[in-house]
This record gives structure tokens, C-alpha cells and sequence, in this order.
């Protein structure tokens, strides 16, 4: 779940470049959101004793941006000290872009590798009877059993090992 300072500058990314512009801006985000993963890059941006410059600069220079307004938009984050929120920016920009077009992720969380054929059909079933148009994502999950999440709507149903157990011997229980 991504942070309400990210939503918050995503809502006015979006609103200052428009939805067509959205798509070319999470392309130039995502490659800046990749440098995070390397140490140095994000120890540079993080640290409280290089100057704002420099590090406006830094992220200026890792990718090739024409777009003002997309410059002006890291400025502006730069300046209020929230460089550090790109990658989380990037994560709810994807977001809504794609419930723009009635796309969704599929969370599916499960103790056990999945077959292709089965993560399909799940996506399928899923994205028929919510109306929307999903693409899977599978997690490895320590407890038994499989949960589903959609992701954007909230929706999410579980089958748990334990939980079904609990439940049979609830049912036997109280029939007795």
C-alpha cells in the first residue's frame, strides 16, 4: 500500500499532465524509481548533507526528460524533500493508469507453485465475475492454502488449510 503524500503527488501529476501524458511520465519515473535499487544512488538522495541541487540535479541526469512539466514535477519534490517518494509514485501512477482503462492486478498469494494453466483460469473466472480486465501476479505465501487479492478494488477471497479445518470442526461440532 503506498503512502497518501504519493497518492496525494500522483493526483496532481495526473491532473497537470492528463491521462495520455500519465503513460509517457510513468516510462521517464519508472527508469529514475529503477535507480533506487543501486545503494549509492539512494544513499545520495537520502542524505541530509547533499544539497538539494545536487540532488535535483543527480535525477535530472539519469534520464533524458523534455517534458517541463514532468521536470518542474521532480523540482517540486526535490524542493519539499519527497525525492525518496518516486518509486512509490511510480507504483500508484501504474495504478492509476490502469484503473483507468478497467485494468486490475491479481494478487495470488499461495504455499505452492501454481501451474500457468490454473493461474490463468483463476484470472479468468476473477476478472469475469468482477467485470474488469486482471493480470496475475503470484506470491509465495507461508501458510497453507491460496489467497486472492485484487488490488485497486479490494476485493479478496481466501482458502486456508487451517481455516477450512477449524470451520469442519466447528460444523461437526455444533451438529452434535
Amino acid at each position: 500500500m503506498n503512502s497518501l503524500v504519493s497518492k496525494k503527488y500522483t493526483k496532481a501529476l495526473v491532473s497537470a499532465i492528463g491521462i495520455k501524458g500519465a503513460s509517457k511520465a510513468l516510462d521517464t519515473l519508472y527508469l529514475i524509481s529503477n535507480c533506487f535499487s543501486d545503494a549509492k544512488f539512494s544513499a545520495i538522495v537520502n542524505s541530509p548533507t547533499v544539497s538539494k541541487s545536487k540532488k535535483e540535479s543527480l535525477i535530472l541526469s539519469v534520464v533524458e526528460i523534455k517534458d517541463k512539466k514532468i521536470i518542474n514535477f521532480i523540482k517540486i519534490l526535490n524542493q519539499k524533500n519527497r525525492l525518496s517518494e518516486i518509486p512509490l509514485i511510480c507504483d500508484e501512477l501504474k495504478r492509476y493508469i490502469n484503473s483507468s482503462n478497467n485494468e486490475y492486478e491479481l494478487i495470488v498469494y499461495s504455499s505452492f507453485k501454481l501451474d500457468s494453466k490454473d493461474l490463468e483460469h483463476i484470472k479468468k473466472e476473477m476478472g469475469k465475475r468482477l467485470g474488469v480486465s486482471l493480470y496475475a501476479t503470484e506470491k509465495p505465501m507461508d501458510t497453507e492454502g491460496v489467497r486472492l487479492f485484487v488490488d485497486g478494488i479490494s476485493v479478496e477471497t481466501s482458502f486456508l488449510k487451517n481455516g477450512f479445518s477449524n470451520s469442519l470442526r466447528n460444523y461437526i461440532l455444533k451438529a452434535f
